[in-house]
C-alpha cells in the first residue's frame, strides 16, 4: 500500500519527525509552505507546493491522489485537503484520507461561525473514508467526535519532538532558581500575566524569569518589565535553545489558548517540571496525573504553583525525574511509530 503525506511547513520538529519516521517507513511527503518560524539547520529536498505555479500545484495533488492508496494531510481546511477530499467524492476507487490535527475542540461563540464550522466539519468528518489523527488523547479527539466521526476512525497520533536533542537525565539545577518561558510574545500567550505573577512573588527572592522569543508585544513587554530578574533574550534556535532548557529550573506555559505546545515536550525531555494552564493541549497527556508538573485553572494558582516548586526542592527533583522518564520511555518516536503503523494496518484491512 502506497502512502503519501502533506506536511504544512519544514519546521525543525517536522523535519525530525519526517527523517525518523516517514523516511524510515519509505513514506513520501511534501510541504505545503516553504517558510517556518521554527527554523532548522536541516534543509529538505522534498517538494514545496508554494513554490509551484497554481496549475502545477493542482496537477501535483491530482498525481499524488492517483498514485497513492492512503493520503495523510496536516490539517483539514487547506487546499490539499479540500481538493483531495473532492477528488475522493467523485472517484470510483476510494482512498482513505487522514486529517492530522493538533487542534483542540473549540466551539465558536459566534452563531454564524459555529454554523459554518459545524456544516464544513460535519461533511468531512462523517465521511467514512476520512480518518482523524488526533495529536492528543483528550480534547484533540473530541474535535473529531463532536463533528460526527466514528470512534473507530479516530487515532492518536502523538505530537512529537526529537526528545534525544533535549534529554538531560542527570539534571543539574542552577544556583539561582530559573523559570523559563519559550514562545511567541503575542497576546494569547499571556506572558504579561506570567511576569506579573513572578514579580508579585519573587521580587525579593533569588530567582529569575527568562523569556525566550519574539512577537508583536515584544517591545511593549520589554519596555515595561525588563529588569535584572525578568530577562528577555529574543529568539533562540537549535543548540542555543537547548542550552536554555538545560540551564533552567522550571518551565512555565501560561497561554490562554494553546492547541498543543511542543515546547512542553522539549521542557519535559530536559528534565524540567512544567506549570501550564488547562488551556494548553499538551497538559492533558504530559502533565495531568503524570506528576511532571502542575495544570492550573487561573493565574493566581499559577503563581502559587511557581512558589511551591521554588520552595520544595524534593518535589522539584521528583517532577524532574518523572518528566525525563515519561519522554524517554513513553512519549517518543517509538510510540508515534506504533500509532502510525496501527492506522496503516487498519486502512489495509478496510481496503
Amino acid at each position: 500500500m502506497k502512502v503519501f503525506c502533506y506536511f504544512v511547513e519544514p519546521a525543525s520538529y517536522t523535519l525530525d519527525l519526517a527523517n525518523h519516521i516517514y523516511d524510515d517507513l519509505r513514506i513520501e511527503y511534501c510541504f505545503i509552505k516553504s517558510e517556518t518560524l521554527a527554523r532548522s539547520s536541516k534543509r529538505s529536498k522534498k517538494p514545496f507546493l508554494d513554490k509551484m505555479s497554481l496549475f502545477s500545484r493542482v496537477l501535483f495533488i491530482f498525481s499524488q491522489y492517483r498514485k497513492n492508496d492512503f493520503i495523510i494531510i496536516n490539517g483539514y481546511n487547506n487546499y490539499p485537503f479540500v481538493l483531495t477530499f473532492i477528488l475522493n467524492l467523485f472517484s470510483f476507487r476510494k482512498r482513505f484520507i487522514a486529517s492530522d490535527s493538533d487542534t483542540q475542540l473549540r466551539i465558536p461563540t459566534s452563531l454564524f461561525k459555529r454554523f459554518i464550522k459545524w456544516f464544513y466539519l460535519s461533511i468531512i468528518f462523517k465521511n467514512k473514508y476520512v480518518l482523524g489523527f488526533a495529536g492528543g488523547s483528550n480534547s484533540h479527539k473530541d474535535l473529531f467526535r463532536n463533528y460526527g466521526m466514528n470512534e473507530e476512525r479516530i487515532f492518536l497520533m502523538p505530537l512529537m519532538v526529537d526528545n534525544r536533542k533535549f534529554l538531560q537525565e542527570d539534571k543539574r539545577f542552577p544556583k539561582i532558581f530559573t523559570f523559563l518561558y519559550v514562545g511567541r510574545l503575542v497576546k494569547h500567550k499571556n506572558v504579561e500575566g506570567l511576569i506579573q505573577q513572578f514579580n508579585a512573588r519573587f521580587i525579593d527572592e533569588p530567582a529569575v524569569l527568562r523569556i525566550v522569543g519574539s512577537g508583536d508585544r515584544e517591545e511593549y513587554l520589554e519596555d515595561r518589565y525588563s529588569s535584572s530578574k525578568v530577562i528577555f533574550t529574543g529568539k533562540k534556535f537549535n543548540s542555543d535553545l537547548e542550552t536554555e532548557f538545560q540551564n533552567a529550573s522550571c518551565f512555565v506555559c501560561p497561554s490562554a489558548f494553546e492547541p498543543w505546545g511542543l515546547v512542553v515536550n522539549e521542557a519535559l525531555s530536559s528534565s524540567l517540571p512544567v506549570i501550564a494552564t488547562n488551556k494548553v493541549g499538551a497538559s492533558f497527556d504530559l502533565i495531568k496525573d503524570k506528576n511532571t508538573g502542575f495544570v492550573v485553572d487561573n493565574m493566581n494558582d499559577f503563581g502559587n504553583r511557581m512558589l511551591e516548586l521554588y520552595n520544595d526542592s524534593d518535589l522539584l527533583l521528583e517532577y524532574a525525574e518523572n518528566a525525563c522518564t515519561l519522554m524517554k520511555d513513553h512519549w517518543n518516536y517509538d510510540f508515534y511509530h506504533k500509532c502510525l503503523i496501527t492506522a496503516i494496518k487498519k486502512v489495509k484491512k478496510c481496503q
